[in-house]
């Protein structure tokens, strides 16, 4: 079955602004965490197809549906509990305003926490992508610098796709060789960037977003309409490299070539409290999901240095 893909549409979310002004002055949530919120309901509600001022898309069968489909866009468990949670707070906020009677989360159950380990990239396979791109480069393919782009600050600098989506362009400082990242909890880290990323990232910022972005957008990454990039089209570039390199679309979402980024780290050598900084890690247990040995070296352990196979 392939991975389901959803179209960006310019749609909005019903009472959008009173229900920000409902997180920001009575519930005193950060900018940040209200943006978030909002992030995760407009993409449930341009899954169900709802519109501005229409309600009529929450309907539990329906809502069932989406949270079905999250993990085959390639959301962790913990990404679905907090989908649940942004939705079960705005339904809340509909009834406690009247504008609902029922909850249509009622019955929705948040799915059991399990250690989450992503599927990553192998080398091989992320050679196989740069390559893919490179051609279609050369081809002067439209939007191949852009997804080069997009790769590069997945896997290059390692980010998660919100800060991917989000960076601005003033936090690439290619004269000192770094990128200033703005992660969770509002937590700036200084990312290292190489000579090869600078390269993808200037000539895509040369070619493709000089011709496309709009006056006002100041996010590295635009989709074709010149606007910032929605995590939803972020997720659909991913897929269709995917299947254009021949990979399993289903198994690879944009947190692949993070995990990618941090594995490849680790099997060459680089230090775990390293590679915890580069990630924006508050905890080092978070970063040793990352630590997994492959299957070819615990078999060599195992026939090495268990009894039973002296």
């Amino acid at each position: 079955m392939p991975a389901t893909a959803i179209p960006e549409r310019a749609e909005s979310i019903p009472f959008a602004r009173e229900y920000e002004a409902y997180l920001l002055l009575e519930n005193r949530l950060s900018n940040n965490t209200a943006q978030s919120y909002l992030s995760d309901l407009r993409l449930c509600l341009q899954y169900l197809g709802s519109s501005e001022n229409s309600l009529k898309a929450l309907e539990p069968n329906r809502l069932r549906e989406f949270f079905s489909a999250l993990p085959e866009m390639g959301f962790s468990p913990s990404s679905l509990s907090r989908f649940l949670s942004s939705l079960r707070s705005y339904c809340s906020w509909l009834m406690d305003t009247g504008r609902l009677t029922a909850d249509p989360c009622r019955g929705i159950r948040a799915p059991k926490q399990q250690r989450y380990r992503p599927r990553g990239l192998s080398l091989k396979e992320m050679e196989d992508l740069y390559a893919l791109l490179g051609s279609r480069i050369v081809q002067e393919e439209k939007g191949a610098r852009r997804d080069l782009a997009l790769m590069e600050l997945l896997y290059g600098l390692g980010l998660r796709i919100s800060e991917a989506i989000q960076l601005p362009l003033d936090a690439l400082r290619f004269d000192e060789q770094v990128v200033l990242v703005q992660g969770k909890g509002n937590k700036q880290r200084i990312v290292p960037v190489g000579a090869k990323v600078i390269a993808s990232l200037k000539d895509y910022l040369a070619t493709e977003r000089m011709a496309l972005a709009k006056p006002k957008c100041a996010t590295v990454i635009v989709n074709n309409r010149g606007l910032p990039i929605s995590r939803m089209g972020a997720w659909n570039i991913v897929r269709k490299l995917c299947l254009s390199a021949g990979l399993d679309a289903e198994a690879i979402s944009p947190h692949s070539f993070r995990h990618a980024f941090a594995t490849h780290l680790i099997e060459a050598g680089a230090d775990l409290r390293a590679v915890q900084e580069l990630l924006g890690h508050s905890d080092i247990s978070t970063t040793q999901i990352y630590t997994h040995p492959d299957q070819d070296y615990l078999r060599e352990v195992h026939q090495t240095f268990h009894p039973r196979n002296r």
